[in-house]
């Protein structure tokens, strides 16, 4: 084998170990894992509200849990651009990176008669994705109590929820508490159904902290089972 030859076999190896993440990541990212749907039980009456952006469907399974537990209301954010092939993954990549404003679905919602918003995203380049963002910044969170919830593979930076906590405080909220599940490399994630356990035990562990913000509601859930 010529010298010339054996660096080109070794240059397309090496591209191709660094290209397989990657590709294998956009693979991972264009499936969406579809949790059991929930309906609030009619006739129940509720003050809190989970609403939440998913690309993906891993923070709406943590969403349908949490709002399952407390019986609550729930919304969907939706961002258009943010499809799940490669050109979605382009443009939430940018605007996760520049910090740009997101185009979301409802922009602004009444939110007067809940006294606990639960808001919920993935973790993109260390902070709440945009849609989670722009939503806060379009509304009035006057007097009302906040909780976030997050996914992510990787990690989350302090600053950042920090300056989402920050933000909800200039909308006119309390800020409660910030719960997250890490969910893994690429390599090595847990599975939607182990996701979907973990949040079920997180909330088990929150039912103390939260109990006082929700009050009677909370008490009437339990008693229905």
């Amino acid at each position: 084998m010529s010298r010339r030859r054996f660096i080109i076999m070794v240059f397309f190896f090496i591209a191709i170990v660094l290209l397989a993440p990657f590709i294998f990541m956009l693979w991972i990212d264009r499936k969406y894992f579809y949790s059991k749907p929930y309906k609030r039980k009619e006739g129940l009456p509720t003050d809190v509200l989970v609403l939440y952006y998913s690309r993906s469907g891993n923070t709406e399974a943590m969403a349908r849990e949490i709002a399952r537990r407390f019986q609550a209301d729930i919304i969907k954010l939706t961002a258009g651009s943010y499809t799940l092939d490669f050109q979605g993954w382009v443009n939430a990549n940018i605007d996760a990176w520049y910090k740009n404003p997101a185009v979301i679905e409802p922009e602004t919602i009444d939110i007067s008669n809940y006294d606990l918003i639960i808001l919920g995203s993935p973790i993109w380049y260390f902070r709440p994705a945009p849609p989670l963002w722009t939503f806060v910044e379009k509304n009035n969170f006057q007097g009302k109590t906040v909780a976030l919830f997050n996914t992510f593979n990787s990690r989350f930076k302090s600053e950042q929820i920090h300056r989402f906590q920050q933000l909800i405080i200039n909308r006119g909220g309390r800020f409660l508490d910030h719960v997250y599940i890490r969910r893994g490399r690429i390599f090595n994630q847990i599975s939607g159904n182990e996701l979907i356990k973990k949040t079920q035990e997180l909330l088990n562990d929150r039912n103390g902290k939260w109990r006082g913000i929700i009050g009677e509601i909370y008490g009437m859930i339990q008693k229905l089972g």
